[in-house]
């Protein structure tokens, strides 16, 4: 087989895109324009660092109202995981609470799969002036948001559903400042002020 001798290439997946402090409330204001649960989704997105997927694959009776979290039992790397959701964000989803098992957001046409949110999403972005933005980068934000507030790779890599820290070293650099300071802490316990 003269394929056997031809190597595949190796893909690049280290894009790192996530939004600065003047896009996140374009875009924000931008879905909430939209509004809808298109709004609820991007929110979602962008405050539990759920994966697209996921989102479209979420039901409501996986929503644990008195717990605050979203219970994924098919997640990408095959393990259930349970994703916080947070208190702001559950206001909105108990405004748009359904029973059974459902999908959070069904397509008008066939309510067993999820709608497709696209032209919106194009909307959105166009809207709020933002640039070479995936849906997907709104994980990255999360996390890099994460990083930027202090949190270890550990903690960033649990919010994500990442089974190692391999996947979430492409944040460590937003978190030096919280490294330095956590060596400054500890220099000061040894040698004092």
């Amino acid at each position: 087989n003269p394929c056997k001798e031809v190597r595949t290439l190796k893909v690049e997946n280290k894009r790192v895109r996530y939004l600065s402090d003047e896009e996140k409330p374009r875009l924000i204001k931008a879905a909430k324009a939209i509004g809808g649960k298109f709004y609820l989704k991007v929110l979602m997105a962008l405050t539990t660092g759920m994966r697209k997927g996921e989102l479209e694959k979420l039901h409501w009776n996986e929503i644990d109202f008195e717990r605050n979290l979203a219970l994924l039992p098919d997640t990408k790397n095959g393990t259930i995981r349970h994703t916080p959701i947070p208190e702001v964000i559950m206001g909105l989803i108990k405004k748009n609470r359904e029973t059974g098992s459902t999908l959070l957001f069904p397509s008008s046409s066939n309510p067993d799969k999820p709608f497709d949110y696209r032209k919106q999403w194009v909307n959105c972005l166009k809207s709020a002036d933002i640039q070479d933005f995936r849906w997907h980068d709104m994980r990255h934000d999360t996390a890099s948001t994460l990083a930027r507030d202090g949190k270890t790779l550990k903690e960033i890599a649990e919010v994500l559903g990442h089974k190692t820290l391999q996947m979430v070293k492409r944040y460590a650099h937003l978190s030096d400042g919280h490294v330095s300071s956590v060596v400054e802490s500890m220099n000061t316990k040894i040698f004092g002020s």
